[in-house]
């Protein structure tokens, strides 16, 4: 049956639009009466996750990411790994947390990490704790550059505020096929840095070789 749309803006005003084609019966769409903008497909801002910046490689020999921190506008980021691949096998897929702004450079000192880790085609597995690296942690390490073995996954990024309040976090899940046993592997890692330094980026990039291909991009989380 033929019906109509009443838009209603909450106090009395309103419009109707007539519909000749069959709706059921007629409807009623209310809208605050307050200024907002409509997100689209092609929307940054999809309520409270701001898409802040989008590294794509292309035989790259790093995706830098500077001075996109805002600890009063975002209370932390959130990342997606989608099909990296490096140019040489057998190779890890590295990060540096950043410091300094614009002209940033890279956060030294030792990089603590722990995780978990479990194959979708064996029941090997593993909790592993007190791992360590120097001036830099990884995201996932096995990773190969043939058919099937791009990493896929996310993050979550808490960076240091230069204060008392908080030490340095990354929060990672990835899945792939790992080229060291051809098994299809999840693995969660997480990094800690133990320093009061302001953080305002980060680096990714392969420990031997370059980055094929790929993209990585960089939500903040509103406050």
């Amino acid at each position: 049956m033929p019906g109509s749309i009443k838009i209603d803006d909450g106090s009395g005003n309103y419009t109707i639009l007539t519909n000749a084609g069959s709706l059921g019966s007629d409807k009623t769409i209310t809208i605050p009466n307050e200024t907002a903008t409509l997100a689209t497909t092609t929307a940054t801002n999809l309520g409270g996750l701001v898409l802040l910046a989008t590294g794509t490689a292309s035989n790259s020999s790093e995706l830098l990411f500077d001075d996109f921190v805002d600890l009063n506008t975002y209370c932390y980021y959130y990342l997606t790994f989608d099909k990296i691949k490096p140019v040489s096998d057998n190779v890890e897929f590295q990060f540096n947390y950043r410091t300094g702004g614009s002209s940033g450079s890279n956060l030294t000192g030792t990089y603590n990490q722990g995780g978990i880790y479990y194959y979708g085609t064996t029941g090997t597995g593993a909790i592993f704790g007190n791992a360590q690296n120097t001036d830099h942690d990884v995201i996932d390490n096995g990773i190969g550059n043939a058919n099937n073995e791009a990493i896929m996954g996310y993050g979550h990024y808490f960076p240091g505020d230069g204060n008392t309040t908080g030490n340095i976090n990354m929060l990672n899940a990835t899945v792939y096929k790992r080229e060291q046993q051809n098994l299809l592997r999840k693995m969660d890692r997480t990094s800690f840095l133990d320093a009061n330094t302001a953080t305002t980026g980060l680096r990714f990039f392969c420990d031997t070789g370059n980055i094929s291909s790929g993209t990585v991009k960089i939500y903040g989380v509103k406050k």
